[in-house]
Protein backbone atom coordinates (compact mmCIF):
# COMPACT_ATOMS: atom_id res chain seq x y z
CA UNK A 1 0.00 0.00 0.00
CA UNK A 2 2.74 2.93 0.84
CA UNK A 3 4.25 1.94 -2.80
CA UNK A 4 1.15 3.02 -4.39
CA UNK A 5 0.98 6.04 -2.43
CA UNK A 6 4.73 6.70 -3.87
CA UNK A 7 4.02 5.55 -7.14
CA UNK A 8 0.75 7.61 -7.56
CA UNK A 9 2.46 10.63 -5.77
CA UNK A 10 5.36 10.58 -8.29
CA UNK A 11 3.08 10.37 -11.26
CA UNK A 12 0.59 13.32 -10.14
CA UNK A 13 3.75 15.17 -9.61
CA UNK A 14 4.91 14.79 -13.48
CA UNK A 15 1.98 15.42 -14.87
CA UNK A 16 1.55 18.34 -13.07
CA UNK A 17 4.36 19.65 -13.87
CA UNK A 18 4.01 18.88 -17.41
CA UNK A 19 0.28 20.47 -17.42
CA UNK A 20 1.95 23.59 -16.56
CA UNK A 21 4.45 23.62 -19.03
CA UNK A 22 2.17 23.02 -21.95
CA UNK A 23 -0.21 25.74 -21.66
CA UNK A 24 2.66 28.35 -21.64
CA UNK A 25 4.32 27.16 -24.95
CA UNK A 26 1.08 27.00 -26.42
CA UNK A 27 0.50 30.75 -25.40
CA UNK A 28 3.51 31.82 -26.53
CA UNK A 29 3.11 30.40 -29.43
CA UNK A 30 -0.21 31.72 -29.82
CA UNK A 31 -0.07 34.85 -27.97
CA UNK A 32 3.60 35.85 -29.58
CA UNK A 33 3.86 34.05 -32.45
CA UNK A 34 7.32 32.52 -31.23
CA UNK A 35 8.19 29.40 -30.74
CA UNK A 36 10.71 28.44 -28.31
CA UNK A 37 13.31 27.79 -31.06
CA UNK A 38 12.59 31.56 -32.70
CA UNK A 39 13.26 32.37 -29.50
CA UNK A 40 16.51 31.58 -28.67
CA UNK A 41 17.39 32.82 -32.55
CA UNK A 42 16.26 35.97 -31.72
CA UNK A 43 18.68 36.38 -28.59
CA UNK A 44 21.38 34.98 -30.44
CA UNK A 45 21.13 37.50 -32.90
CA UNK A 46 20.60 40.34 -30.08
CA UNK A 47 23.50 39.04 -28.54
CA UNK A 48 25.79 38.65 -31.60
CA UNK A 49 24.63 42.22 -32.82
CA UNK A 50 25.94 43.20 -29.45
CA UNK A 51 29.21 41.75 -29.25
CA UNK A 52 30.23 43.34 -32.78
CA UNK A 53 29.22 46.84 -31.95
CA UNK A 54 31.04 46.20 -28.59
CA UNK A 55 34.16 45.56 -30.49
CA UNK A 56 33.71 48.09 -32.98
CA UNK A 57 33.23 50.86 -30.12
CA UNK A 58 33.23 51.07 -26.42
CA UNK A 59 30.15 52.34 -24.61
CA UNK A 60 28.16 52.14 -21.50
CA UNK A 61 24.56 50.95 -21.14
CA UNK A 62 23.77 51.96 -24.87
CA UNK A 63 19.89 51.40 -25.48
CA UNK A 64 19.15 49.14 -28.44
CA UNK A 65 17.26 51.98 -29.82
CA UNK A 66 20.47 54.52 -29.93
CA UNK A 67 22.32 52.00 -31.92
CA UNK A 68 21.88 54.09 -34.72
CA UNK A 69 23.83 56.74 -33.35
CA UNK A 70 26.62 54.37 -32.27
CA UNK A 71 26.73 53.57 -36.31
CA UNK A 72 26.93 57.28 -36.76
CA UNK A 73 29.80 57.83 -34.45
CA UNK A 74 32.06 55.15 -35.96
CA UNK A 75 31.57 56.62 -39.34
CA UNK A 76 32.72 59.84 -38.02
CA UNK A 77 35.56 58.76 -36.22
CA UNK A 78 36.82 56.48 -39.36
CA UNK A 79 36.15 59.33 -41.61
CA UNK A 80 37.48 62.09 -39.25
CA UNK A 81 39.95 61.28 -36.27
CA UNK A 82 40.72 57.36 -36.64
CA UNK A 83 44.46 58.77 -38.03
CA UNK A 84 45.05 61.68 -35.74
CA UNK A 85 47.59 60.32 -33.28
CA UNK A 86 45.10 62.06 -30.15
CA UNK A 87 42.36 60.28 -30.92
CA UNK A 88 40.98 57.89 -29.07
CA UNK A 89 41.82 53.94 -29.65
CA UNK A 90 38.09 53.47 -29.98
CA UNK A 91 35.30 56.42 -29.75
CA UNK A 92 33.57 56.12 -26.31
CA UNK A 93 29.68 56.82 -26.22
CA UNK A 94 27.63 57.51 -23.05
CA UNK A 95 25.32 59.32 -22.19
CA UNK A 96 25.49 62.57 -20.07
CA UNK A 97 23.50 63.60 -16.66
CA UNK A 98 20.53 64.75 -18.84
CA UNK A 99 20.49 61.78 -20.89
CA UNK A 100 21.63 62.91 -24.00
CA UNK A 101 24.15 60.61 -25.99
CA UNK A 102 27.67 62.00 -26.83
CA UNK A 103 31.20 60.33 -28.02
CA UNK A 104 34.34 60.86 -26.94
CA UNK A 105 36.59 60.58 -29.68
CA UNK A 106 40.30 62.77 -29.25
CA UNK A 107 41.72 63.63 -25.60
CA UNK A 108 44.77 66.17 -25.78
CA UNK A 109 46.73 67.66 -22.83
CA UNK A 110 44.05 70.26 -22.02
CA UNK A 111 41.17 69.55 -23.83
CA UNK A 112 38.90 66.74 -25.36
CA UNK A 113 36.81 66.34 -28.57
CA UNK A 114 33.35 65.20 -27.81
CA UNK A 115 30.66 64.71 -30.40
CA UNK A 116 27.38 64.96 -29.23
CA UNK A 117 24.06 64.26 -31.06
CA UNK A 118 22.11 67.14 -32.45
CA UNK A 119 18.90 65.33 -33.10
CA UNK A 120 17.53 64.29 -36.75
CA UNK A 121 17.17 66.43 -39.88
CA UNK A 122 14.24 67.94 -40.99
CA UNK A 123 13.91 65.60 -44.01
CA UNK A 124 14.31 62.73 -40.97
CA UNK A 125 17.02 61.35 -42.63
CA UNK A 126 20.24 62.19 -41.28
CA UNK A 127 21.54 62.00 -37.65
CA UNK A 128 23.32 65.67 -36.51
CA UNK A 129 25.94 65.44 -34.42
CA UNK A 130 28.39 68.65 -33.27
CA UNK A 131 31.87 68.36 -32.74
CA UNK A 132 32.89 70.12 -29.46
CA UNK A 133 36.04 70.40 -27.53
CA UNK A 134 35.82 71.11 -24.08
CA UNK A 135 38.88 72.75 -22.68
CA UNK A 136 40.82 72.06 -19.12
CA UNK A 137 42.70 74.41 -17.10
CA UNK A 138 46.24 72.35 -15.61
CA UNK A 139 44.61 71.02 -12.74
CA UNK A 140 41.68 69.11 -15.07
CA UNK A 141 38.72 71.42 -14.04
CA UNK A 142 37.02 72.50 -16.79
CA UNK A 143 36.54 75.73 -18.02
CA UNK A 144 33.41 77.37 -19.41
CA UNK A 145 35.28 77.86 -22.94
CA UNK A 146 33.83 75.16 -25.38
CA UNK A 147 34.65 75.32 -28.84
CA UNK A 148 32.30 74.20 -31.63
CA UNK A 149 34.74 72.37 -33.84
CA UNK A 150 32.40 70.85 -37.04
CA UNK A 151 28.68 69.73 -37.91
CA UNK A 152 28.18 66.80 -39.10
CA UNK A 153 25.37 64.48 -40.48
CA UNK A 154 25.58 61.32 -41.16
CA UNK A 155 22.74 59.56 -43.05
CA UNK A 156 22.96 55.99 -42.48
CA UNK A 157 20.91 54.82 -45.23
CA UNK A 158 23.41 55.74 -48.18
CA UNK A 159 26.65 55.46 -45.67
CA UNK A 160 27.49 59.04 -46.05
CA UNK A 161 28.67 61.61 -43.91
CA UNK A 162 28.14 65.22 -44.41
CA UNK A 163 30.38 68.38 -42.85
CA UNK A 164 29.34 71.76 -42.33
CA UNK A 165 32.36 73.53 -42.75
CA UNK A 166 30.86 75.95 -40.33
CA UNK A 167 32.23 76.54 -36.40
CA UNK A 168 29.08 78.51 -35.00
CA UNK A 169 25.49 77.79 -34.26
CA UNK A 170 24.46 80.01 -37.44
CA UNK A 171 23.37 78.50 -41.06
CA UNK A 172 25.03 75.70 -42.99
CA UNK A 173 27.67 76.83 -45.42
CA UNK A 174 28.04 73.12 -47.31
CA UNK A 175 25.88 72.96 -49.88
CA UNK A 176 26.66 69.46 -49.43
CA UNK A 177 25.28 69.48 -45.99
CA UNK A 178 22.23 71.61 -47.08
CA UNK A 179 21.19 68.98 -49.74
CA UNK A 180 21.39 65.99 -47.22
CA UNK A 181 19.89 67.18 -44.39
CA UNK A 182 17.13 70.00 -45.97
CA UNK A 183 17.93 72.34 -43.60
Amino acid sequence: MRWYRIITTFIIICFIMTFQYEPVKAMEETVYRYSESSLSNLRWEFLEIYRQKKEAVKYRDIGEGDWPLVDSVQMIYNKHYRDNPNSLPVPYCTYNAKGNFYAEVMKKNHSQLLLVYNGMSENGKCYLFVAEEEHYDVDGTKLDNTSLREFYAVNLEEDEVYEAHKTSWGGAESEEYRKATRE
